[in-house]
């Protein structure tokens, strides 16, 4: 027997169910917020990803999936979306047709790192990126965006965790002393720590290490380093998260696992018992990156995003996606089965709700147990007797009852049944 590629899984109907329904909640909100869809191609270029992401961190130095094609170039599986986002923004001219466009994506992301709970190889991110502005409100606003999206899923209880990285300029004067606290403690770090102290310095917080973790507790932290306009950013960027209700706390250490962040960052974590989660429970996170169109080719061009971990997500939200009503059309025999599928064309034209026909010609007892156990809530029977009266039975397959509707007030009752469930499913 065949079975998943490690780190992989299959996403059932049932939960399939359960993420259309937040999908379609969350593409509302963006949509409302001014986000248009986009979509790129799985596979990249692997050197967009050594530009953008950087050829230190954890993705790009241990978990991409790359290859060489038949023409000796070499390629990946998009490990994240932002920079194939902004290789689309500047390859089809956005940056001179509406520099200011704000897009949101969704799909399958891969990463080669240890498979556990909620993390995959190949995983689904709901992200958005949004380009042209560098006021600190627009960061809040994409911020609340964000736990708009979180509240609408019914995760419980969550909070944003933000800091600051400020500018290049703050980031070399941090990264100058940051190197020099790890140089005394260099003989504790952990091999790779000790090849990011040489490379990159603020890589170190991405360790997983215990020691290393213990060690960065007494670092010196970014928020001492940054530059009077940082600072104001920063400052403006949390007065205006008051002012759109956004609940945060202040994470100085907070760095992100991606080189092309400056100023902004956030993760929002998910909260049980009133108490911070394992880093295994941050369910959400993005930042600004106002070089990296630059850096990728184009012109300067603030941008910032965030994406969203669906695993994890799907994991926090109820079992069960309500308000979806499915009908099961049951016919008795040969005649019967003519007029219901006359019936299932007009029903799936007229009607807004998911109807099949039964597929044998089992006893009515086992058509009604197989609707059951399909999920309908609803079934239609037509035998002999019902196509002689112009009728049918409607029966209720959780309450059991039953009643005798006229052909011709069928689509009227059907509608007037949806609407009594308050959904348009």
């Amino acid at each position: 027997m065949y079975k998943l590629v490690r780190g992989t899984y299959d996403l059932l109907p049932s939960e399939a169910e359960r993420l259309q329904g937040f999908l379609g909640r969350a593409i509302a909100i963006l949509e409302r917020a001014g986000f248009r869809e986009i979509a790129t191609p799985i596979l990249e270029e692997a050197i967009l990803f050594n530009r953008s992401v950087g050829e230190e961190s954890e993705i790009v130095s241990k978990e991409m999936y790359l290859f060489s094609d038949r023409k000796g170039r070499m390629l990946a599986l998009r490990p994240e979306g932002t920079a194939p986002v902004v290789r689309a923004y500047l390859e089809h001219n956005f940056h001179y047709s509406n520099p200011s466009v704000r897009f949101y994506y969704f799909g399958p992301m891969f990463r080669y790192g240890r498979p556990q709970s909620g993390r995959y190889r190949q995983f689904l991110q709901l992200g958005v990126e949004s380009f042209g502005s560098a006021e600190p409100y627009v960061d809040a606003e994409i911020i609340s965006t964000l736990t708009g999206i979180l509240t609408s899923a019914g995760i419980g209880s969550f909070i944003v965790e933000i800091n600051s990285l400020g500018c290049q300029d703050c980031q070399k004067s941090f990264g100058k002393s940051l190197a020099e606290f790890l140089k005394e403690r260099k003989g504790s770090l952990c091999p790779d720590c000790q090849q990011r102290l040489r490379k990159n310095p603020l890589r170190t917080f991405d360790c997983k290490a215990p020691s290393c973790r213990e060690i960065l507790k007494e670092a010196p932290a970014i928020d001492s380093f940054l530059c009077s306009g940082c600072r104001q950013h920063f400052e403006e960027v949390l007065n205006y998260s008051q002012i759109f209700g956004v609940s945060y706390r202040i994470n100085p250490r907070l760095v992100r696992g991606l080189d092309y962040y400056t100023r902004t960052v956030w993760e929002v974590l998910s909260l049980k018992d009133s108490q911070a989660p394992a880093d295994s429970q941050v369910i959400a996170a993005g930042g600004r990156y106002d070089n990296l169109v630059a850096d990728l080719g184009g012109p300067p061009t603030p941008a910032l995003g965030f994406a969203i971990g669906i695993e994890r997500l799907l994991s926090l939200t109820p079992a069960v996606e309500p308000g979806k009503l499915m009908v099961r059309l049951i016919y008795l025999d040969g005649p019967s089965l003519k007029k219901s599928l006359s019936l299932l064309a007009s029903l799936r034209k007229e009607c807004p709700f998911s109807i099949t026909i039964s597929s044998e010609g089992k006893s009515l007892k086992a058509q009604l147990r197989s609707a059951d156990r399909d999920g309908c809530q609803y079934a239609l029977i037509i035998g002999p007797e019902e196509m002689e009266k112009k009728k049918m039975i409607l029966r209720d397959l959780t309450s059991g009852t039953q009643e005798m509707i006229e052909e011709k007030k069928l689509i009227e009752r059907m509608r007037i049944l949806v609407q009594g469930r308050g959904s348009i499913y």
